[in-house]
């Protein structure tokens, strides 16, 4: 197809480029040679009456004009795709596709054993990707690298510099904060007040390098916290670890099933923290996707399970 003489398998070289800034990168990304992407870039700076990618010093950058490309560029490549391969009788039964998703391993503990249970039972020709939740994740859901993501409803707190512009989202599950400590922990009651809990050893929760659970950023802006002796990378970590010292954690509810809980003590946290709302989010372009629609329905039906109490049958 030519638009002017426009050869629309241009713009596949072109969105390598504007997000590899390179041609040799580009050309490793688009299986093609680099002599073949330097020939792209040329039709394309002809087409566009612009550089696109020039050399400042020792490394090449986008010109202001590739800049405000980057995003119209990847919606029509996106687009073009989800119109052409989007199978309007969608029959899950017997369909076969790939769905990507990002979540943290707390809702993957919350949600994964319904999920796995639903998909090997009922749909064997459907498979779930899922990747760890990162401040990465909402661009990633923009730019179609991964179909949705589960996070909290402050998606800001996700990444701030992401706008949730062009997203949608459902409610998933809702949980609440408790405060655990070892079953033995003399130190730790019902009445345990704030300035006694911020004397105790302190177990905190970081979901990633980068990402700080909601406890923490919670902490974080009251006039004083406890001193976080031990960072763990999961609340499911925190809790082993909790169980195993003296040391003490605010974790999600619903991961305290009838496994751990015998070893536990657990009790509202002694300060305010709000009800936690996952969600499940998804660019808009997808909205009508009956393959799309169809899994978000699932993400919901599995969700709603989640909600019954939690328990588990001995061998």
């Amino acid at each position: 197809m030519h638009f002017k003489g426009l050869d629309l398998n241009l713009l596949v070289i072109l969105d390598a480029l504007l997000e590899e800034k390179s041609v040799t990168k580009a050309a490793e990304r688009v299986h093609v040679s680099q002599p073949a992407v330097s020939a792209a870039l040329a039709k394309l700076r002809r087409h566009t009456g612009d550089e696109l990618l020039e050399k400042v010093g020792r490394e090449f950058r986008l010109t202001p004009r590739a800049e405000a490309m980057i995003h119209p560029v990847k919606e029509i490549l996106i687009q073009i795709e989800s119109t052409i391969y989007t199978d309007s009788d969608f029959e899950p039964s017997v369909a076969d596709r790939t769905f990507k998703i990002a979540m943290s391993s707390y809702s993957a503990d919350v949600l994964m054993p319904g999920l796995v249970d639903k998909l090997t039972t009922s749909y064997p020709g459907i498979n779930c990707v899922v990747e760890e939740i990162s401040t990465e994740s909402l661009a990633r859901v923009k730019a179609g690298s991964i179909d949705s993501c589960i996070t909290f409803q402050q998606t800001k707190l996700l990444n701030p510099s992401e706008s949730i512009e062009d997203l949608s989202y459902s409610h998933l599950f809702s949980d609440e904060w408790m405060l655990i400590a070892a079953r033995d922990n003399a130190h730790v009651t019902q009445n345990t007040s704030y300035d006694e809990f911020c004397a105790l050893p302190y177990i905190a929760t970081r979901l990633g390098w980068n990402l700080y659970s909601f406890v923490e950023r919670t902490l974080d802006h009251l006039n004083y916290r406890p001193r976080a002796n031990i960072s763990v990378p999961s609340f499911e970590l925190a809790i082993t670890s909790v169980m195993n010292s003296a040391g003490v954690a605010v974790v999600p509810a619903l991961l305290l099933d009838d496994l751990v809980r015998p070893f536990l003590k657990v009790f509202k946290p002694p300060f305010e923290m709000p009800s936690i709302g996952e969600f499940l989010v998804w660019h808009s372009r997808n909205d009508g996707d009956p393959g799309h629609i169809w899994f978000r329905e699932l993400m919901l039906e599995v969700a709603l399970a989640s909600q019954a109490p939690r328990t588990h049958t001995a061998a």
